[in-house]
């Protein structure tokens, strides 16, 4: 059952593979569209990703939810013309395939369009579908360093470092889905679709902010900070257990009077201190630092949390994703979900948009290896006869194990 429903309606062509692809028609489906996910034969490539849990990927289960599963071969006619059917029905279709790859498979805009004007094509890649990169290949880490993220990441006498997760695959799905929706959008106004071309590389680039200005202006290269904030003077300090985040620099004084206090420091909180105003915190940083990790190593990362955040000052314990998971916050915010495969009941994240009056309530389970191909065929119009030919003659493939996401194993 669909928790969400402000894309009822609204049919979604999902081929994609890995993540941004993925990612993007799953936040489409979490609200309400038919996302129709379109395999070869031997499945998806993350199917099989690590980490794994037995023979089920989490990799491939953390995208994949809310869908229906189609699995066709594309270089058939015959998979070509089921394709094309729903294309006739179908309000977008996803992929983040390679840039000449939907052109082999007959799903490149121009093709889609041509069938149905009203459809819109967003297209994910590394590079984007023009310029002099627009064919080589690329994945996270590539984006992260060619983007500058990977330089302007570490400690400032330290190497480049990469972000945790895979930040490009997800930035640019959450912005597919943007484009989705502004695609959308347009064809509410004009009765067309459009075709989204969508670049991990742009999507990087697009949040660098005022850093590009730094760097072009002041010639400002090196902007490491590492556990630190420059412009809030914030950093994480040491607790009894590990570390908490925190600014003193830019508080108010009120503010700062009551963080004296908090550290058994009361007398900075004089207006004859020479830490009392920010100027003064900042010549004498050395010896706040020190002081306030004094304080902070008296307590556990929690307790230091609580007592800043209840003195006013904003502040965050440092948190692993096991703490992650049972945050209070995050679970009242219901960001943590569940899906049940066979025995295991296995977290993904939630739903990050709240709309109000669409409670969020179960995720359905990644379809099996074309499930729910007799059903989507079905619907086309296509009779029993036909479909149980096509699946003889390996047109389409139908898996009815939820709990299996194996790839098939093909004689050459």
């Amino acid at each position: 059952m669909k928790f969400l429903t402000v894309l009822s309606g609204v049919r979604v062509l999902d081929l994609t593979h890995y993540i941004a692809g993925p990612f993007c028609s799953q936040i489409l489906a979490d609200y309400g569209a038919d996302v129709i996910k379109i395999e070869r034969l031997e499945g998806e490539v993350g199917r099989t990703s690590a980490p794994m849990d037995d023979d089920v990927s989490l990799y491939f289960t953390s995208e994949n939810r809310n869908k229906r599963g189609l699995s066709l071969d594309l270089k058939s006619l015959k998979g070509k013309e089921i394709l094309h059917r729903l294309v006739e029905s179908a309000d977008v279709l996803v992929t983040n395939y390679g840039s000449n790859v939907p052109e082999k498979l007959g799903f490149d805009y121009e093709t889609i369009s041509a069938i149905n004007p009203k459809i819109s094509m967003i297209h994910i890649t590394g590079f984007g579908t023009t310029g002099p990169y627009r064919d080589y290949g690329a994945y996270d880490g590539v984006i992260q360093s060619m983007s500058g993220l990977a330089e302007l990441t570490g400690h400032p006498d330290g190497p480049p470092t990469y972000v945790g997760f895979f930040i490009a695959d997800h930035i640019a799905g959450l912005q597919a889905t943007l484009g989705t929706m502004l695609a959308l959008f347009h064809k509410e106004r004009t009765g067309k679709g459009r075709l989204v071309d969508i670049s991990m590389l742009d999507g990087l680039v697009s949040l660098l902010g005022f850093s590009i200005a730094e760097a072009k202006l002041h010639g400002i290269k090196k902007q490491r900070w590492g556990m630190s904030d420059r412009f809030q003077y914030s950093k994480a300090f040491q607790t009894k257990d590990g570390y908490v985040f925190m600014s003193y620099m830019n508080v108010p004084e009120k503010k700062w009077i009551e963080l004296a206090e908090l550290i058994g420091k009361s007398e900075w909180g004089q207006i004859d201190s020479p830490f009392f105003r920010e100027e003064g915190r900042f010549k004498n940083k050395e010896i706040l630092d020190t002081a306030i990790t004094e304080w902070t190593m008296e307590h556990t990362k929690e307790e230091a949390f609580q007592l800043l955040q209840q003195a006013g000052i904003a502040s965050s314990p440092v948190n692993n994703l096991m703490e992650v998971i049972n945050n209070p916050q995050i679970q009242h915010r219901e960001m943590i979900q569940t899906i049940k495969i066979e025995e295991t009941d296995v977290p993904v994240p939630g739903v990050a948009i709240k709309i109000q009056g669409n409670p969020v309530r179960e995720f359905t389970h990644p379809p099996a290896l074309g499930e729910h191909s007799e059903e989507i065929l079905g619907q086309l119009g296509f009779t029993d006869k036909e479909i149980e030919d096509f699946i003889t003659n390996n047109i389409i493939r139908v898996e009815t194990n939820n709990c299996r996401y194996s790839q098939m194993n093909l004689e050459t």
